[in-house]
């Protein structure tokens, strides 16, 4: 038995040593704590948080259930507990964990943040949206509710609402390329002719964990349509030889479409943590952290196959792409990509920014321009690339050679 100053130090030690990382050494302060203290709130929570922190949430909820039969005050187990039953995709008990957390507290600005994260993942949109304007209230500068706060605004078209709040972002934050940018896809600014590598940096790293839960709610295509394109169009079927480039690789969900082609396969993504989550595939050759453009500009190797699925709808103006993809590929080689398409028959611009904050090009625009960079159309067609607010988002599926 340990005196109860020596225990004290014990318990905050093992917090330390778990706030630095050391797992291991955490865990064993906790054990030998709770071995002396079975009924500690603390040390139960504490544990049970670990447990979070080692991904192992079923393990934790009983701690931090015990924890608070123990002490129902305890603001931090209520939020945790909460955090633990969401990663467990329960999000019913994780939003009455946080309400119980808010109504210990009615400015904890992490539960008020946390609670519009379950509301949304049970599809309780409006409410969603009332939590996190509360939490930007409280916390004006807090990022990781500011973006999918504006998102959701899209996705309730409530698009003058969202106007005004990149409007109000962008002055409390000048500097963030996030609010800058959706200020101009909402009319609220001048049109930039691509998004900014800062934009594309930060959305994707903000959005890799979620990256390819969100896209298969949205029954996303675009890598299963281009690959297939490939084969049919480049009259690859039977090999595996093949150099294959990657561009806009994100996390890698072309990968295991293309490796079976590919002798060497290369991916290219300017956020590093959409490029770790592709790693984890194990199918690429080489990933490189960089800005497509920019990289194919510096490359010496020739490909047969480069692919970018998704990228270039983050451009407006398509002829520096095509141009430097066109410098790389191999004399025979294919290129393929897809676009959202622009629809809008009264329109007579090449492509425009739209509310989404992607680009949508015309037709005609995107074959010209081909043509211009050397490219000669194999294929172009249409089709849905993914769903948005329950609606098809019409895509053109482009298939290009070397102009002969």
């Amino acid at each position: 038995m340990t005196s109860q100053s020596s225990a004290e130090q014990l318990l905050r030690e093992s917090i330390a040593r778990h706030r630095a990382g050391d797992h291991a050494a955490a865990e064993a302060g906790y054990r030998r704590y709770l071995a002396d203290h079975p009924q500690s709130a603390s040390a139960l929570h504490f544990l049970g948080l670990l447990r979070t922190h080692q991904g192992r949430n079923g393990d934790a909820i009983p701690l931090m259930v015990k924890a608070l039969e123990l002490d129902p005050q305890y603001l931090d187990a209520w939020s945790n507990l909460g955090i633990a039953y969401y990663q467990e995709h329960d999000f019913e008990r994780a939003e009455q964990c946080y309400r119980r957390a808010i109504g210990l507290n009615p400015d904890f600005v992490n539960a008020w943040a946390n609670l519009g994260m379950a509301l949304r993942a049970r599809e309780a949109n409006e409410e969603a949206a009332q939590a996190w304007k509360r939490a930007l209230e409280l916390s004006p500068r807090m990022r990781s509710v500011a973006i999918p706060f504006g998102q959701l605004l899209y996705r309730l078209n409530r698009l003058s609402e969202a106007l005004d709040f990149y409007r109000w972002w962008h002055e409390v934050e000048p500097e963030d390329p996030i609010p800058a940018h959706m200020l101009a896809a909402l009319g609220g600014g001048g049109r930039p002719e691509r998004a900014s590598d800062g934009y594309i940096r930060s959305t994707f790293d903000d959005f890799a964990d979620s990256f390819d839960r969100s896209l298969e709610q949205l029954k996303y295509r675009a890598p299963e349509l281009l690959c297939a394109a490939v084969r049919r169009s480049a009259g690859v079927a039977d090999r595996e030889d093949l150099m294959v480039l990657d561009l806009g690789c994100g996390t890698g969900l072309c990968g295991p479409l293309l490796r079976p082609l590919a002798g060497r396969l290369i991916g290219v993504d300017l956020s590093s943590k959409m490029l770790a989550k592709a790693a984890a595939r194990g199918v690429y050759d080489q990933l490189n952290c960089s800005e497509l453009t920019g990289w194919l500009a510096t490359c010496r190797d020739a490909y047969d196959i480069a692919v970018a699925a998704d990228v270039l709808c983050y451009f407006g103006e398509l002829a520096g792409a095509f141009g430097r993809v066109r410098q790389v590929l191999a004399p025979g080689g294919c290129f393929a990509c897809s676009l959202e398409a622009l629809q809008d028959e009264g329109c007579s611009d090449p492509f425009v920014l739209k509310p989404h904050g992607r680009y949508q090009h015309a037709r005609s625009y995107v074959e010209t321009t081909l043509r211009v960079a050397g490219l000669q159309v194999v294929e172009l067609s249409e089709a849905a690339l993914r769903y948005e607010r329950g609606e098809p988002v019409a895509g053109h599926l482009l298939i290009a050679a070397p102009a002969t």
